[in-house]
């Protein structure tokens, strides 16, 4: 990527929006060269997509969780098993394997505390191998981003 690709991803990090003329503008390009720079930036593979930004709150969600998981047993069959499970709950918006002190971390999204425990016990809890499971509710966001410092 050289530093105008590097310009292009990042205007678009902030406004997935702009229109290739604003684009234009802001690289001092002409459209078919930016248009062309997208397309190679897309089947690279560096852009993976547009995606609106939502109020979680004005769409009635108000309580995140990040949910610590250890597994009983370690055994790949049970790991995949585990990841192919959470992978089917709406509530889970990301989940990471982790080295440390517990194996998963999910970031789960619901409407409140009686949705948090229906998806504790009817869902989490009732997968195979699950060990441990620990809750740490987000009592306030300080800083959330998804833009990469690319400059």
């Amino acid at each position: 990527m050289d530093s105008i690709d590097r310009k292009l991803v990042s205007l678009l990090q902030h406004n997935g929006k702009l229109a290739m003329k604003e684009l234009s503008r802001e690289l001092g390009l002409s459209i078919t060269p930016i248009y062309d720079r997208l397309r190679r930036l897309e089947q690279q593979g560096i852009i993976t997509g547009y995606h609106a930004h939502i109020d979680e709150k004005k769409m009635g969600f108000g309580l995140e969780v990040f949910c610590s998981v250890t597994l009983e047993s370690h055994k790949a069959d049970f790991l995949k098993q585990f990841e192919g499970d959470i992978k089917k709950f709406d509530e889970v918006l990301e989940c990471y394997h982790l080295a440390g002190s517990f194996d998963f971390l999910l970031k789960v999204l619901v409407r409140n505390m009686d949705d948090y425990g229906d998806f504790v016990n009817k869902k989490l809890a009732k997968l195979e191998n699950i060990g441990l499971v620990h809750s740490h509710m987000v009592l306030n966001k300080i800083k959330q981003t998804r833009v990469l410092p690319v400059d």
